[in-house]
C-alpha cells in the first residue's frame, strides 16, 4: 500500500470518529497528523514500515507530546517483512505502534488491545492482585498452578506481583482455566512519554531568536523534524515558532501547515525571518528578527500576534 493511500485511510478513521485533523506534508516530519477530540490530542506518525522511524523523529515526536500534554502514536503496516498483527501493540523508540485495523478497533469498536509484541513473541500484562484472587478462589497453590501452566514458581509469583509480563500462550491457558479475562488492556490513546526537552539550536539565527524569546521569560524547545523549528510558551499560551533566513515558497508552505495544525492543537503560530516585511499567512504572522527588539516581554509578543491576526481579518472583510 502506498504512503498516500495509507495516510488517507488513517485520516478517515480519525475523522469518522469525531476527530478534527490537520495533515502535514513535510518531508521527514516527526508527525503526519495532529488529531484532537474533546480533551484528547494525538500526534500521529503514519509510516509503512515502523522500523523506518528514526530516533531523531521519535525524540521530536515525544517532545511535542510532552509539551502539549498529548500522546504520540505510530500507525504502520509492517515491521521488517512481517505485517503488523491486528489487536497487537508494538513499540518503537518508546512510542506505541499499531496497524490501521487495530486503530479502527480502538476508535470505532471501542476495543483496546491487550497484547503487545516484544522480541520472542506476544505478551500481556495482568492485574497481579486479581490473578492471585482467582488462584485462591479456585483452590490452587502457587506450586500447583505453576506446574499446571508449565512455568516456574518464581514466574507465577512475579505475575502476581505485577513484575513480569506473561506470554500470550500462558495467558490464554489461564483465561480458559478460570473462565475470566486476565489481560490488562493497553490504553494507546493516553500514553505518557518522557522526553529530553533541552536541545541546542542549530543555526546562529536560531540562537539569536531563542535567546530573545528566553529573555521574554518564555520556555523554548527546539524541534528538528517538523514544519516549525521550535515550540515556545508563556503560562497557558503556546506558540509554534518557525525560523528562517528569508521568505521563500518553502517558508510560505511551512507557515500554511503551521496555520492548519495550530487550529487543531489550540496554539498560536509565528515565523521569524532574518529580513522580511511584516505579513500574515493564514493566521500566522511573518515578522523580521528586528521586530523582536521592539518587544519587551511575552505579553507584548502575544498581543502583537493577536493584533496582526485581527488586522488581516479586517483587510479580508473590509
Amino acid at each position: 500500500m502506498e504512503k498516500e493511500r495509507l495516510l488517507r485511510i488513517v485520516e478517515s478513521i480519525f475523522r469518522g470518529t469525531g476527530f478534527r485533523v490537520a495533515r502535514m506534508e513535510f518531508k521527514g516530519s516527526c508527525f503526519d497528523l495532529a488529531a484532537s477530540r474533546l480533551f484528547l490530542l494525538l500526534f500521529v506518525k503514519v509510516i509503512q514500515n515502523i522500523d523506518s522511524l528514526t530516533e531523531e523523529q521519535a525524540e521530536d515526536l515525544k517532545r511535542l507530546a510532552k509539551f502539549f500534554e498529548a500522546s504520540p502514536l505510530i500507525v504502520g503496516l509492517r515491521s521488517k517483512s512481517e505485517e503488523l498483527e491486528e489487536g497487537v501493540v508494538y513499540e518503537r523508540h518508546g512510542i506505541y505502534a499499531l496497524s490501521p485495523q487495530t486503530l479502527y478497533d480502538v476508535l470505532v469498536e471501542n476495543e483496546l488491545p491487550a497484547i503487545f509484541a516484544e522480541r520472542g513473541g506476544f505478551y500481556v500484562r495482568v492485574n497481579g492482585e486479581y490473578l492471585r484472587k482467582l488462584r485462591e478462589k479456585h483452590g490452587y497453590s502457587i506450586g500447583e498452578l505453576a506446574e499446571l501452566l508449565g512455568v516456574s514458581r518464581k514466574s507465577l509469583q512475579n505475575y502476581e506481583r505485577g513484575e513480569q509480563a506473561m506470554s500470550l500462550e500462558v495467558a490464554l491457558r489461564l483465561e480458559e482455566l478460570f473462565e475470566a479475562p486476565i489481560a490488562k488492556p493497553i490504553d494507546v490513546l493516553h500514553a505518557k512519554v518522557e522526553a529530553k526537552m533541552e536541545v541546542e539550536p542549530e543555526t546562529e539565527l536560531e540562537k539569536e531568536v531563542f535567546k530573545r524569546l528566553e529573555d521574554f521569560g518564555m520556555g523554548v524547545v527546539k524541534i528538528k523534524k517538523a514544519p516549525f523549528d521550535a515550540i515556545s510558551k508563556e503560562e497557558g499560551v503556546k506558540i509554534l515558532t518557525g525560523i528562517s533566513e528569508k521568505k521563500t515558497s518553502s517558508t510560505v508552505k511551512r507557515a500554511q501547515m503551521v496555520n492548519e495544525v495550530s487550529k487543531i492543537i489550540q496554539s498560536d503560530g509565528l515565523f521569524i525571518l532574518e529580513k522580511t516585511k511584516i505579513e500574515v499567512v493564514g493566521e500566522i504572522p511573518l515578522i523580521p528578527k528586528e521586530k523582536l527588539n521592539e518587544i519587551r516581554d511575552a505579553d507584548e509578543l502575544i498581543e502583537m500576534i493577536e493584533e496582526l491576526k485581527k488586522e488581516i481579518k479586517r483587510e479580508i472583510f473590509s
